[in-house]
Order: C-alpha cells, then sequence, then structure tokens
C-alpha cells in the first residue's frame, strides 16, 4: 500500500524535527505545520490519514483547528492525536468531544510515540473496511479517557445514546437516556453488573451512537449515576481484599458434592444458582469469574463465604474432608478422672472442637454426649483428644481441644453430617439474601 501521510502541527522547531524523524523512521510521509492556520491548510491540501496537533499553538490553538476540522466534511473525519504538556482532565475531555483519538504528554517518549501512532493507523485502516456508523457523536480510548469520566461527562450534557466499548476481544453497551446510565449489556451480564464489570476496563476503544429506546428489563439499572459509580468503585477497591480471603486455589475450584447438590435442590437467583453450578471442578478462578454473568465482587464475595464456611475442597476444609458448623448447645464430656460441661462446640461427622477452658491432655479418651436442635435423639460417642489448650493461642486459635470421634453410635455420623449441611446451606442463602437486599 502507499505510505501513511501525517501533518505534523508543533509550534517549537526542534520538537517538531524530533517527531517528524520519529514518524519517518515508520516510512510515513511528514508535513510540518508551524501554526494552526497552517495545520488547516496542509490538512485541506494534503488529506493526510493523520494528524498531530498541538495544542498551544500560535494563529489558532490545538482546540480550533480540531473544531475548524471536524466542522469540514472534507477533513471530519481524519484521525487527530493531541500534543499537550498538560494532562488535564479538563483538556482531555475537551479533546474527546472534538474527535480526538488520543493525547500524548510532551517531552514524547519515542516508543510511546511510535505505538500510539501505529495503534491509530491500525484502527482507521480497519474502519475503512468497516466504514463506522454516521451516527457517532464520540469516540476515543479508554487508556485517555476511562468510564467514570465519560459517563460524568455524558451526564453533564444530558446525552441520549448508546455508549459501545471494547476491552480485550470484549464488548459492553450502556444506553444513556438524557444524561441517566438506564442499561448496561457485557456479554451475559446485565444491568449493574455490566457496568461494574465495565468499570475496570482501562484499555480499549469507546464510541457513542445516537440511538433512543430501551433494553431488556433484566439490563435495566435504577441507580442513580452518582450511586453506581460509587458503588462501583467500590467494588473495585475490595477485590483484593477478596481474592486474598479466597487464597490461592491450586487448579480447579470444586465445591463438596454435598454441598453443591444441597444447593441446586433449592430454589435460587439464576446468577447464584450459575456459580454454584461452575464450582463443579472443571473451571479455573479466572475461568470462573468470566463465565459467570455475576459481576468479579459479587462472585468472589460468594467465593470467600464459601471458603469461610468450609464448603469448597480448599485449604484446610480439604484436609478436613467433612464439614464442620459451630454450634451454641449444651455438650458434656467426661474422662475416666472427672465429668465436665461446656456451651459451645463446633460439630462434623469425624469429630469436634470444643471450646473450653478445662482440657484434657492430647491422646486421652473422653465420652462425649450432645443434643442437636431439631434431632430427636442425643449423640454420645467415645473420641481422642487430638489437640488442646486452656487458653486462646497467639495464632487466633481459641481455647479448647479437639476430639476425634473413635466410635459414633448408631446411624450418628449420617444424622450429623445431615444436620451440618442443611445448617450451612440456610446461612448461605440468609446471607445471599442480605446481599441482595
Amino acid at each position: 500500500m502507499t505510505a501513511w501521510r501525517v501533518v505534523l502541527a508543533e509550534d517549537e522547531a526542534l520538537m517538531a524535527q524530533m517527531m517528524a524523524d520519529m514518524l519517518t523512521e515508520m516510512q510515513i510521509e511528514v508535513s510540518v505545520a508551524h501554526d494552526g492556520r497552517e495545520a488547516l491548510l496542509l490538512a485541506g491540501a494534503n488529506r493526510p490519514d493523520l494528524i498531530l496537533l498541538d495544542c498551544m499553538m500560535p494563529e489558532l490553538d490545538g482546540f480550533e483547528v480540531a473544531a475548524a476540522l471536524k466542522a469540514n466534511p472534507e477533513t471530519q473525519d481524519i484521525p487527530i492525536i493531541f500534543l499537550t504538556a498538560r494532562g488535564r482532565v479538563e483538556d482531555k475531555i475537551r479533546g474527546l468531544e472534538l474527535g480526538a483519538e488520543d493525547y500524548l504528554i510532551k517531552p514524547v517518549r519515542r516508543e510511546e510515540m511510535l505505538a500510539r501512532v501505529r495503534n491509530v493507523l491500525r484502527r482507521l485502516e480497519s474502519r475503512r473496511a468497516t466504514a463506522p456508523p454516521e451516527s457517532s457523536l464520540m469516540r476515543g480510548r479508554l487508556e485517555v479517557m476511562g468510564l467514570p469520566n465519560i459517563v460524568q461527562v455524558l451526564e453533564t450534557e444530558r446525552r441520549t445514546g448508546t455508549l459501545r466499548l471494547t476491552h480485550d476481544g470484549r464488548r459492553g453497551e450502556i444506553l444513556f437516556l438524557e444524561g441517566r446510565v438506564a442499561y448496561a449489556v457485557e456479554g451475559d451480564r446485565q444491568g449493574e453488573a455490566a457496568v461494574y464489570r465495565m468499570l475496570a476496563w482501562d484499555t480499549g476503544d469507546f464510541e457513542l451512537e445516537q440511538t433512543s429506546g430501551s433494553g431488556p428489563v433484566s439490563a435495566q439499572i435504577v441507580r442513580s449515576n452518582q450511586s453506581l459509580l460509587v458503588e462501583g468503585m467500590r467494588r473495585l477497591d475490595e477485590l483484593p481484599g477478596l481474592r486474598k480471603a479466597i487464597g490461592s486455589p491450586d487448579g480447579p475450584i470444586r465445591m463438596f458434592a454435598v454441598f453443591r447438590e444441597g444447593l441446586l435442590r433449592r430454589t435460587l437467583p439464576s446468577g447464584f444458582h450459575q456459580l454454584v453450578k461452575l464450582c463443579d471442578g472443571t473451571h479455573g478462578l479466572s475461568q470462573l469469574l468470566e463465565a459467570s454473568t455475576l459481576d468479579e465482587w459479587t462472585a468472589l464475595t460468594h467465593l470467600a463465604r464459601f471458603v469461610k464456611l468450609g464448603m469448597l475442597e480448599h485449604g484446610v476444609a480439604a484436609k478436613r474432608a467433612s464439614p464442620r458448623l459451630g454450634v451454641q448447645v449444651p455438650v458434656e464430656f467426661i474422662s475416666l478422672k472427672d465429668f465436665k460441661a461446656a456451651r459451645s462446640l463446633d460439630v462434623s461427622a469425624r469429630g469436634m472442637f470444643l471450646r473450653t477452658s478445662q482440657v484434657y491432655p492430647v491422646g486421652e479418651e473422653v465420652l462425649v454426649r450432645f443434643s442437636l436442635p431439631g434431632v430427636a435423639r442425643p449423640f454420645k460417642a467415645v473420641g481422642r483428644v487430638t489437640w488442646s489448650s486452656p487458653t486462646d493461642t497467639p495464632q487466633g486459635l481459641p481455647a479448647g481441644m479437639g476430639v476425634q470421634f473413635l466410635d459414633l453410635e448408631g446411624q450418628g455420623q449420617g444424622v450429623i453430617e445431615l444436620y451440618v449441611v442443611e445448617l450451612l446451606l440456610d446461612r448461605v442463602l440468609a446471607d445471599q439474601g442480605e446481599d441482595d437486599a
């Protein structure tokens, strides 16, 4: 193909020469303008593929030149990259509203300038192959102007249209009605979940098209723009803490079958139901978050709760291999020496942790008796002390002792496991309901 043609509008001679030399390395034909009026003349005469436009120039500044170019049907489609010594948000907003593709902050680093120019020319080549809609009102790069700033600009100007965003192969749309975010879709995510997902996009393209109408009810948003942005930024801030709470699961994420099957038998909100199904041992964390219709914060919040309740085959729960639940019920325990009582225990089908300061030494065998609410028959079991401490430990473990069941009477193991599972599932669903409230 023929060489790309670029007009470089820069009034500082040394800067202009340096940048022209850089562009020539890319086999680009460069025409240099030393003021705003000369830039307009060269743009009209040469019809360049791209204009690099200094914001501060004699005769006409860069913004005035850009406005004149966009007002002329012959030059309105020429991409513009602004050159500026200032990185003020107000300047970026003004430039993007005038149709600028990108910004370069002076002094310009060679690698950055060549990369930015190459990206714009690559997009231009793609646009020419798939002619962009004439209804486009505003377009730019998310690196230059992020979604929070775009929302604020469109709200201030009470714009109506569809904002289309692309990032790393993903696409999303937000419908604005008189400046208000009304509907949003990103992949399988709809409504607020879609907006929260797109708020994390810091690279890619955006374009506002003049459209009207409405979207599906499931994608509707009732929050105010400000509330939506504040909530979205809060969620972004909390993501590192949630990931830390989950830890670093090695390989696929798997929920214990007894929990997963128990949850899936119940009536669940669609996004939560899908997340539980995805915890089947075939998805790693990144794959699971990508496949979920929930936004990342909501999905991670649920996963962190699953980890805390010991519902995932991960960390301590994987070693324990049996669900455990803290219950506030009377429990009695006796050794060959004396009989004692406590008010609280963590129980599983394999053993219990007695919260008490009256402990027995490790290795001693004990007899325990306790009843669980809603279970008719009391439980009696022989166990062996596997860990004990009469005081809270520096590691944060409470005073008490761990007892491994050696001989649980009758069908006790199955009854306890079912009891623990059902109460844990009730707790998960109660917490999930609070999140949705």
